[in-house]
């Protein structure tokens, strides 16, 4: 259970350092500080800001690898070309450098972040949430993607989700269905993915 809606230090810490810079917009590698922080798994992501740490992050993670636009005034890097996959050796790194380095103006570009790659046949799916002027913070979750937006395979609540409420909030969406098993695919683990909507809920609540 996620006890009441504290903050933690981690999570505090990664905010006072973005509003000292006068920032609103997060970069993904502090994002994701704030949710390891709530204890919601993330994969490990490194800021690297020259060519050099960037293949040492690789080699230290080990490959294949992901390489993504480091900036704090770009959200979206694959509509940039800020996003380069399957990286497999050193030389693959140093080359995905120059690509993302040369795809945006020298000053929204930070270095990149390195991740391993995660290869998975699994679901995929979207948690999200907005703040809404009347209702205050409306959390989404349903079939993520490329396509989310194609889609549209989603419902909405509001917090705070218990572990019932999100039980049943996550029946709701057709992709619902596919994490129950299909086509020989064993189930998805629901009991976790309803600790991470629990927690992702006091989360939001705590921090909107």
């Amino acid at each position: 259970a996620v006890e009441g809606c504290e903050i933690p230090d981690e999570a505090q810490r990664v905010l006072r350092e973005a509003r000292a810079d006068g920032r609103l917009l997060l970069t993904e590698a502090e994002s994701k500080h704030i949710l390891a922080a709530w204890g919601i798994p993330v994969v490990e992501t490194v800021v690297a800001v020259t060519m050099s740490e960037a293949v040492a992050c690789a080699e230290r993670l080990g490959y294949p690898v992901v390489l993504k636009l480091h900036s704090v005034t770009i959200t979206h890097k694959s509509d940039v070309g800020g996003v380069r996959l399957h990286l497999e050796t050193a030389e693959a790194v140093r080359r995905a450098w120059g690509e993302v380095e040369a795809a945006v103006a020298p000053a929204d570009f930070g270095g990149v972040s390195v991740q391993r790659m995660v290869a998975s046949d699994g679901v995929e799916l979207i948690l999200g949430a907005v703040i809404d002027p009347q209702f205050g913070v409306v959390m989404l979750f349903g079939a993520g993607g490329t396509l989310v937006e194609v889609w549209q395979d989603r419902v909405l609540a509001l917090p705070p989700l218990t572990r019932e409420t999100a039980r049943r909030w996550m029946a709701g969406p057709k992709i619902h269905r596919a994490l129950l098993g299909m086509r020989g695919r064993p189930a998805a683990d629901l009991e976790s993915l309803i600790d991470v909507m629990v927690r992702f809920s006091a989360m939001m609540l705590a921090m909107p």
